[in-house]
């Protein structure tokens, strides 16, 4: 036990009275520490000329969890890892407490007061709760010129629809564009997530449908395609404390695709493909910086009736059955320079892979998703890549809205980037976010690329926008 190891580092020293007190302050703090904030060290009547010292050691009990309003709609039951009879740990009580304010119409409180016996503790939560559901209304210019740059979308969620707090979300997104007969793009997505103590599990599906007209040689025709994906994640809390959060996580899916020219399939693109995915989350309070990092490895595997590779297929092309390695990082830095509060956020993203793949599993650099500065319609791909983006952000007074400097940059490696143009790319930005009418929410952007490969197509300066809107 952690305690003990304490203990044995004062074997065979000499100690006072003042030194039996240091040393129960020290369990006692190391104590409190790993979380067991009730538990007491107390050092009672005996006789120390034996040279043995003990110290008792009074846990610290939970009595009952329970709702300050016993009419609260739902559960705290599959949220908090912890039960009555159990030792109080406030990082098990933390967590509990989290996995009930994900739900974003809940503000969770709690409170411990003394129970019915020596030890013992009564947790009392406390939940403030807005409307269960909300609607919203978002619009940018995101898209493909090819099939509709102006994009929109609805999005609808319920919140805590059994009680359980659980999360439901449905999403429909279409064009913008006005030409619907000649280009345009359309999808929706469900989403269901449920907490079960240190666990997490989502559910998540989603379909996407584009189709444009290509000026052939005698007439024109029209290309189109369609993509289905549908996975569930499991996530499991292992390790957390006052300033990290460690996460496993396992998902498996399912991917769908069909590529039509008017209206007849294209064999040689059709998918039916299945992966798996573990990964490592961590996230890390240094103060007022905050640092988060996935660490996950995927890899193509033959479950439910997932296509095989093509008999026959020469090494050195692509595979169904591939492996890769991501890394995504972010570091948000809070500072001042003098009176001027600023805001300094880094990210990389980094993917690895010793396989060929196919283009839909290939690392991408060139939009405002990646390396801002280009217009996303053309980007550059292949099987490994890394790039790097730097945001600084200034508050503008207290309005609401904050101005920020972007400067990227990336590179893709493998064997598909010898056939690229190039392979860095570098751009940088200057953008205003923020809020007005106390709900809308907005960002704009303009840019440019610092370096790009010669002859690649882009053009500048590059503007977008994005803005949402809580109905």
């Amino acid at each position: 036990m952690f305690a003990q190891r304490e203990l044995d580092r004062y074997r065979g020293q000499c100690v006072g009275r003042e030194g039996l007190n240091l040393i129960a302050r020290r369990v006692l703090a190391l104590v409190i520490e790993k979380g067991y904030s009730t538990t007491r060290v107390v050092i009672s009547s005996q006789d120390i000329s034996t040279g043995i010292l003990k110290l008792s050691l009074i846990p610290g009990v939970i009595s009952a969890i329970r709702f300050a309003d016993p009419a609260t709609y739902g559960t705290w039951r599959n949220a908090f890892p912890t039960r009555a009879g159990d030792l109080l740990n406030l990082r098990r009580i933390e967590q509990g407490l989290e996995q009930m304010k994900r739900v974003p119409n809940q503000d969770v409180d709690m409170q411990i007061v003394p129970g019915p016996s020596r030890g013992e503790s009564d947790i009392v939560i406390s939940v403030k709760r807005t409307k269960p559901w909300s609607l919203a209304l978002s619009a940018d210019d995101s898209g493909f010129k090819s099939t509709g740059q102006l994009q929109g979308s609805v999005n609808f969620s319920l919140y805590d629809p059994l009680g359980l707090s659980d999360i439901l979300n449905a999403g429909y997104s279409h064009d913008l564009n006005g030409h619907s007969d000649k280009y345009g793009t359309h999808g929706a997505s469900a989403y269901y997530s449920i907490p079960w103590g240190d666990w997490t599990f989502a559910a998540t599906a989603s379909q996407y449908h584009y189709y444009q007209q290509i000026a052939g040689a005698y007439s024109t025709i029209v290309s189109s395609g369609d993509s289905r994906t549908f996975d569930v994640k499991a996530e499991y809390l292992f390790y957390r404390n006052q300033v990290q959060k460690n996460t496993l996580s396992f998902r498996v899916g399912k991917y769908f695709s069909e590529a039509y020219l008017d209206g007849t399939e294209l064999g040689v693109q059709h998918r039916d493909n299945t992966y798996a995915e573990i990964g490592w989350s961590h996230k890390h309070y240094f103060g007022p910086a905050q640092f988060d990092s996935t660490l996950a490895y995927r890899w193509g595997v033959p479950w439910f009736g997932a296509q095989n590779d093509l008999p026959g297929v020469a090494i050195g092309t692509p595979t169904f059955y591939y492996q890769i390695t991501a890394l995504d990082a972010t570091l948000r830095v809070p500072f001042s320079l003098g009176n001027v509060p600023l805001r300094f956020t880094t990210t990389v993203r980094a993917q690895n892979s010793p396989s060929v793949l196919y283009p839909t599993e290939y690392f991408s650099i060139g939009s405002r998703y990646t390396v801002r500065g280009f217009d996303g319609n053309t980007m550059l791909s292949a099987e490994k890549g890394v790039f790097l983006r730097n945001d600084l952000e200034m508050p503008i007074a207290q309005t609401g809205q904050a101005l920020y400097l972007g400067l990227d940059g990336g590179e893709v490696f493998g064997p598909a980037a010898g056939n690229l143009l190039g392979r860095r790319l570098a751009g940088a930005v200057i953008g205003l976010r923020g809020n007005f009418l106390k709900s809308v929410n907005y960002d704009v952007f303009i840019g440019g690329p610092l370096y790009q490969p010669t002859g690649f197509p882009n053009h500048w300066p590059v503007a977008g926008f994005s803005v949402n809107l809580p109905l």
